[in-house]
């Protein structure tokens, strides 16, 4: 075994002395579960008081606002620890391991001081504030300062990250080239001081957007986690365009509202409820019936995933983890039955994307409180682009199987008895989509109140039936908190930089530039769609729509499209950032479940992402498929 050089090894005692941090933070995000459950409770008390007695739990609202400050910044800390707040490695992942070392240095520098800025503007903001709660009348400092303090864990997991690279770096590299790799950290750190501080007169605000977001691009690619590069853009430029006190402000108040917001809160409810249904195993039992009615079929386990990924989202509301869920139960048996893996990891990697059309959707969800649209609405305008988009993925997987039918051979056909039976197996993923989407438009609570009620009754539904075991439920709420972190984060980062792109006016004035074109509108919406095409290939789902929205929404009013319809159009462009090469999400995460090439995941994918652009072209042209049920509801 190789010996660490003394540079190395004296690093690496440092990161070890940093370690007791961790047991903290893992507590911390222990204490954030609890938070999360009684919030979920609380939400479905209140609802289950108005209900039945007419009386509600008094602050409701405000309670949960507060609530979700604690989950995010008790979690925010453990996530960094496991490494899972989201980055791009469109670059870094393909440096060798000596200068994929050097630059884990120089942008863990970068990171540190940004986590540090976020710890200092929470302390300002909560020194400043003097707000409380208006029913229950609750002062906000102390939970301003709890951000603060989950801010300080969560650089002190940064630096013990990057004592860890800069020993790696010493290693590979020599203490020299890490010495240089820290000069440069902090040069990088000096300019946007620089910028920060010299405002120039005669810059036009256009001109420091275009620059913001330059300069956010950079971050990104060189591996900075999106959530930081987010704020240090809007930070740093709001800076340069209304001088430091006003951006400390903004994003010190940002970072604390976006997390304490109820208009978030069924982001929350909605991520429990999938992890819930996923160690509920009822994705297993979607998927059983499905393949019994379809498994005899050419291509059909194929089909029958199809389906079962599109029913599964029914209850998840999200891209990746119905592809996980199915890839678990339905990868193995196709392989047993001999089914080519270009099909197989194909059909489960692209089917995860219907999940976020079929309500509950947390793309809608974001969509929703971007553009200000009703977020039922937004719901129920889902469900016929969802199964028009599962038509042609199973059009997709017909096609394939029949030009080449060695794909995927014949299974026995089941029994009519058994398909019978077999439909018994669907009816929990039934009963709690008629319980959320059924509750919504009943009028007994509201959509935001919905996610907190299905993971209620995802949760007793999955104890009756004896599914979920103690140590399921906590590692399903410890994936939620973690989850929601890493949302959470993102989106704190991109309202700070939303404000930056609303005070550059590159918005309003990129809507009125288009308008002045007097180009027809579907020329227009062929532009979006080509942009959010190509930015898809190399950036997120997330930051994608975080990005886009706030640009797009305004032109979509200047030629007076209905938001609703646009926004289907937006969470079908986004889905299909997921899956498309080379960039796509669920292609990495498919690629490491069935532990196959990249190559291959690549052409598996794209037949799908032809489907998806069919599924849209049919939405496009046929506006009615998504405005008619929320215009009758």
């Amino acid at each position: 075994m190789q010996t660490a050089s003394p540079n190395a090894s004296l690093l690496l005692s440092a990161a070890r002395a940093l370690a007791p941090f961790e047991k903290l933070s893992s507590g911390l995000s222990m204490a954030g579960m609890a938070v999360l459950f009684l919030m979920i409770v609380l939400t479905f008390a209140d609802v289950f008081l108005r209900y039945i007695f007419g009386n509600s739990i008094s602050g409701t609202v405000e309670l949960t606002e507060l609530c979700m400050v604690v989950v995010v910044y008790a979690c925010i800390a453990s996530t960094q620890w496991e490494k899972s707040h989201v980055r791009m490695d469109i670059l870094t992942s393909r440096l060798t391991p000596r200068w994929l070392a050097f630059v884990d240095v120089m942008t863990g520098v970068w990171s540190f001081a940004i986590v540090l800025l976020c710890a200092w503007t929470t302390w300002l903001y909560a020194r400043s504030t003097s707000s409380v709660t208006l029913v229950l009348r609750i002062p906000l400092w102390p939970f301003i300062l709890f951000a603060c303090f989950g801010f300080c864990l969560l650089a002190v997991a940064l630096l013990q990250h990057w004592l860890e690279d800069a020993a790696a770096c010493t290693e590979k590299n020599g203490a020299g080239k890490t010495l240089l790799a820290l000069a440069l950290g902090l040069a990088g750190v000096a300019l946007m001081t620089w910028v920060a501080l010299t405002r120039v007169p005669a810059m036009q605000s256009v001109s420091v957007g275009l620059a913001g977001l330059a300069f956010l691009f950079i971050l990104f690619f060189m591996g900075v986690p999106v959530a930081y590069a987010l704020v240090a853009a809007g930070l740093v430029f709001i800076a340069q365009l209304k001088g430091v006190p006003p951006a400390f402000v903004t994003t010190g108040k940002a970072l604390y509202a976006t997390a304490g917001s109820y208009a978030w809160s069924p982001l929350m409810f909605f991520m429990v409820m999938g992890y819930l249904c996923f160690y509920g195993r009822f994705g297993a039992d979607i998927y059983s019936c499905a393949r019994t009615w379809l498994g005899h079929l050419r291509g059909g386990l194929a089909l029958c995933s199809v389906v079962a990924c599109a029913l599964f989202g029914a209850v998840v509301g999200d891209v990746l983890s119905g592809s996980i869920a199915m890839a678990a139960i339905a990868l193995p048996e196709m392989r047993k039955y001999a089914y080519d893996d270009t099909l197989a990891v194909g059909t489960l990697a692209c089917s995860g994307t219907i999940g976020c059309l079929i309500p509950p959707s947390t793309t809608f969800i974001i969509y929703g409180v971007l553009a200000q649209q009703s977020i039922g609405d937004l719901f129920v305008a889902g469900v016929i682009p969802g199964l028009v988009c599962m038509g042609c993925f199973m059009l997709a997987v017909w096609l394939k199987v029949y030009f080449r039918p060695g794909l995927a051979p014949r299974l026995p056909e089941a029994t009519r008895h058994e398909k019978l039976a077999s439909l018994k197996s669907g009816l929990p993923i039934l009963l709690i989509f008629i319980l959320v989407i059924g509750g919504i438009y009943g009028g007994i609570f509201t959509a935001t109140e919905g996610g907190a009620i299905g993971a209620c009754g995802t949760l007793i539904l999955a104890l009756l039936m004896r599914r979920l075991s103690w140590q399921n439920l906590m590692t399903a709420m410890r994936d939620s908190v973690k989850f929601i972190s890493m949302c959470f984060t993102v989106l704190c980062g991109a309202i700070v930089f939303s404000y930056f792109m609303a005070m550059s006016r590159i918005p309003m004035l990129l809507a009125n530039s288009i308008a002045a074109l007097d180009l027809p509108g579907m020329l227009i919406m062929l532009l979006i769609v080509g942009t959010f095409l190509l930015l898809g290939c190399f950036l997120p789902s997330l930051p994608l729509l975080l990005i886009c929205v706030p640009i797009f929404v305004p032109i979509a009013k200047v030629f007076g499209w209905n938001l609703i319809w646009f926004g289907v159009i937006i969470v079908i462009l986004d889905n299909m950032a997921s899956i498309t090469p080379p960039f796509g999400i669920n292609l990495f995460v498919m690629k490491e479940i069935a532990g196959v090439s990249l190559g291959t995941m690549y052409r598996s994918a794209l037949p799908f992402v032809a489907a998806l652009l069919l599924c849209l072209a049919i939405i496009i042209a046929f506006p009615a498929l998504s405005v008619w049920l929320p215009s009758i509801l």
